[in-house]
Protein backbone atom coordinates (compact mmCIF):
# COMPACT_ATOMS: atom_id res chain seq x y z
CA UNK A 1 0.00 0.00 0.00
CA UNK A 2 1.22 3.55 -0.51
CA UNK A 3 0.44 6.38 1.62
CA UNK A 4 1.21 9.87 1.73
CA UNK A 5 3.26 10.43 5.27
CA UNK A 6 2.86 13.00 7.92
CA UNK A 7 5.90 13.23 10.25
CA UNK A 8 5.27 14.12 14.19
CA UNK A 9 6.96 14.39 17.02
CA UNK A 10 4.59 12.30 18.69
CA UNK A 11 2.70 8.82 18.57
CA UNK A 12 -0.40 7.97 17.32
CA UNK A 13 -1.51 3.92 18.05
CA UNK A 14 -4.49 2.04 16.36
CA UNK A 15 -7.55 3.65 17.95
CA UNK A 16 -6.27 6.80 19.51
CA UNK A 17 -6.76 10.43 18.63
CA UNK A 18 -5.02 13.72 18.04
CA UNK A 19 -5.92 17.34 16.53
CA UNK A 20 -3.05 18.68 14.73
CA UNK A 21 -2.53 22.30 13.04
CA UNK A 22 -2.36 22.17 8.98
CA UNK A 23 -0.03 25.11 8.01
CA UNK A 24 2.08 23.35 5.23
CA UNK A 25 1.22 23.24 1.28
CA UNK A 26 2.32 19.64 1.19
CA UNK A 27 -0.18 18.72 4.44
CA UNK A 28 -2.99 20.75 3.08
CA UNK A 29 -2.59 18.34 -0.22
CA UNK A 30 -2.24 15.39 2.19
CA UNK A 31 -5.51 16.51 3.56
CA UNK A 32 -7.08 16.98 0.96
CA UNK A 33 -6.23 13.31 -0.94
CA UNK A 34 -6.60 11.86 2.64
CA UNK A 35 -10.31 13.33 2.06
CA UNK A 36 -11.37 12.30 -0.96
CA UNK A 37 -10.08 8.43 -0.75
CA UNK A 38 -10.75 5.92 2.36
CA UNK A 39 -6.56 4.99 2.36
CA UNK A 40 -6.06 7.93 4.79
CA UNK A 41 -2.60 8.85 5.44
CA UNK A 42 0.25 7.16 7.56
CA UNK A 43 1.54 9.05 10.90
CA UNK A 44 5.41 7.86 11.67
CA UNK A 45 7.26 9.14 14.09
CA UNK A 46 10.20 10.97 13.76
CA UNK A 47 13.39 9.89 15.44
CA UNK A 48 15.64 12.04 18.14
CA UNK A 49 17.54 13.86 15.32
CA UNK A 50 14.17 15.34 14.17
CA UNK A 51 14.69 14.41 10.07
CA UNK A 52 14.52 10.74 10.00
CA UNK A 53 11.15 8.57 9.84
CA UNK A 54 10.90 5.80 12.14
CA UNK A 55 10.28 2.50 10.39
CA UNK A 56 6.64 1.56 12.46
CA UNK A 57 4.15 4.05 11.78
CA UNK A 58 -0.14 4.29 11.84
CA UNK A 59 -2.27 4.56 8.98
CA UNK A 60 -4.62 7.26 10.13
CA UNK A 61 -8.04 9.02 8.97
CA UNK A 62 -9.54 12.44 9.23
CA UNK A 63 -12.45 12.19 11.57
CA UNK A 64 -13.34 16.15 11.96
CA UNK A 65 -11.72 19.38 10.86
CA UNK A 66 -12.06 23.00 12.02
CA UNK A 67 -10.80 26.49 11.10
CA UNK A 68 -8.83 27.41 14.11
CA UNK A 69 -8.57 30.87 15.78
CA UNK A 70 -5.39 31.61 14.22
CA UNK A 71 -7.09 31.17 10.31
CA UNK A 72 -5.01 27.77 10.52
CA UNK A 73 -6.52 24.14 9.60
CA UNK A 74 -7.17 21.84 12.39
CA UNK A 75 -7.84 18.00 12.35
CA UNK A 76 -8.90 15.58 14.19
CA UNK A 77 -7.37 12.45 13.49
CA UNK A 78 -7.69 8.73 14.78
CA UNK A 79 -5.26 5.66 14.09
CA UNK A 80 -6.32 2.78 12.50
CA UNK A 81 -3.93 0.27 12.49
CA UNK A 82 -0.22 -0.14 12.33
CA UNK A 83 2.19 -0.50 9.43
CA UNK A 84 5.54 -1.17 8.30
CA UNK A 85 7.29 1.52 6.61
CA UNK A 86 9.33 0.54 3.56
CA UNK A 87 10.78 2.49 0.98
CA UNK A 88 9.53 6.73 0.37
CA UNK A 89 9.97 9.43 -2.16
CA UNK A 90 9.85 12.79 -1.76
CA UNK A 91 7.73 14.50 -3.95
CA UNK A 92 8.63 18.30 -5.33
CA UNK A 93 6.80 19.85 -2.65
CA UNK A 94 8.22 18.13 0.10
CA UNK A 95 5.37 15.37 0.93
CA UNK A 96 6.53 12.31 1.35
CA UNK A 97 5.28 9.27 0.04
CA UNK A 98 5.38 5.43 1.10
CA UNK A 99 5.18 1.78 0.71
CA UNK A 100 3.90 0.36 3.48
CA UNK A 101 2.95 -2.69 4.76
CA UNK A 102 0.35 -3.52 7.23
CA UNK A 103 1.02 -4.79 10.80
CA UNK A 104 -1.66 -6.71 12.64
CA UNK A 105 -3.27 -5.20 15.55
CA UNK A 106 -2.80 -5.84 18.99
CA UNK A 107 -5.30 -8.48 20.34
CA UNK A 108 -7.67 -7.15 22.73
CA UNK A 109 -7.29 -8.33 26.52
CA UNK A 110 -9.20 -7.61 29.46
CA UNK A 111 -8.26 -5.61 32.58
CA UNK A 112 -7.16 -7.83 35.67
CA UNK A 113 -8.01 -6.19 39.02
CA UNK A 114 -4.36 -6.21 39.43
CA UNK A 115 -4.20 -4.17 36.30
CA UNK A 116 -6.82 -1.82 37.14
CA UNK A 117 -4.57 0.76 38.33
CA UNK A 118 -3.56 1.59 34.94
CA UNK A 119 -6.79 2.45 33.67
CA UNK A 120 -7.85 4.46 37.03
CA UNK A 121 -4.26 6.70 36.41
CA UNK A 122 -5.06 7.02 32.71
CA UNK A 123 -8.95 8.12 33.25
CA UNK A 124 -7.51 11.07 35.92
CA UNK A 125 -4.92 11.91 33.56
CA UNK A 126 -7.48 12.25 30.59
CA UNK A 127 -9.48 14.12 33.02
CA UNK A 128 -7.69 17.29 32.47
CA UNK A 129 -8.52 17.22 28.91
CA UNK A 130 -11.77 16.48 28.58
CA UNK A 131 -12.26 17.22 24.50
CA UNK A 132 -9.87 14.08 24.29
CA UNK A 133 -11.51 12.51 26.75
CA UNK A 134 -15.01 12.12 24.87
CA UNK A 135 -12.95 10.98 21.53
CA UNK A 136 -12.83 7.58 23.91
CA UNK A 137 -15.83 5.21 25.40
CA UNK A 138 -16.11 3.34 28.94
CA UNK A 139 -15.34 0.15 27.14
CA UNK A 140 -12.03 1.36 25.87
CA UNK A 141 -10.60 1.51 29.10
CA UNK A 142 -11.70 -2.33 29.94
CA UNK A 143 -9.52 -3.49 27.16
CA UNK A 144 -5.67 -3.67 28.58
CA UNK A 145 -3.75 -3.86 24.94
CA UNK A 146 -6.06 -0.22 24.41
CA UNK A 147 -5.26 1.19 27.67
CA UNK A 148 -1.36 0.40 27.00
CA UNK A 149 -1.44 1.71 23.28
CA UNK A 150 -2.84 5.17 25.38
CA UNK A 151 0.18 5.17 27.51
CA UNK A 152 2.49 4.70 24.86
CA UNK A 153 1.27 7.53 23.18
CA UNK A 154 1.53 9.67 26.35
CA UNK A 155 4.48 8.50 28.55
CA UNK A 156 7.53 10.68 27.99
CA UNK A 157 9.99 8.03 26.40
CA UNK A 158 12.05 8.76 23.87
CA UNK A 159 11.01 7.92 20.13
CA UNK A 160 13.35 4.28 20.22
CA UNK A 161 11.61 3.43 23.25
CA UNK A 162 7.71 4.08 22.06
CA UNK A 163 9.27 2.11 18.37
CA UNK A 164 10.56 -1.14 20.13
CA UNK A 165 7.10 -1.17 21.80
CA UNK A 166 4.96 -0.51 19.14
CA UNK A 167 6.84 -3.12 16.69
CA UNK A 168 5.91 -5.85 19.46
CA UNK A 169 3.61 -8.70 18.69
CA UNK A 170 1.82 -7.48 21.70
CA UNK A 171 1.16 -5.49 24.37
CA UNK A 172 3.37 -7.52 26.97
CA UNK A 173 6.22 -5.30 26.54
CA UNK A 174 4.69 -2.00 26.82
CA UNK A 175 3.18 -4.02 30.22
CA UNK A 176 6.50 -4.60 31.53
CA UNK A 177 7.59 -0.84 30.99
CA UNK A 178 4.19 0.68 32.33
CA UNK A 179 4.60 -1.53 35.37
CA UNK A 180 8.42 -0.12 35.60
CA UNK A 181 7.32 3.98 34.94
CA UNK A 182 4.79 3.81 37.65
CA UNK A 183 5.82 1.78 40.79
Amino acid sequence: MKLPLFPLQICILPDGFIKLRIFEARYQRLVKESLQNDSGFGACMLAEDGKTLLPMGTRCKIVDFETLEDGLLGVTIVGIEKFELGTYIIEEDGLKRGNVTLVPCWKSQPISAAQQKFTTILKDLLAEYPEHLSQYTLDDFNNLTWVCQRWIEILPLTPAEKQHCIAAKDHQLALTMLSNVLK
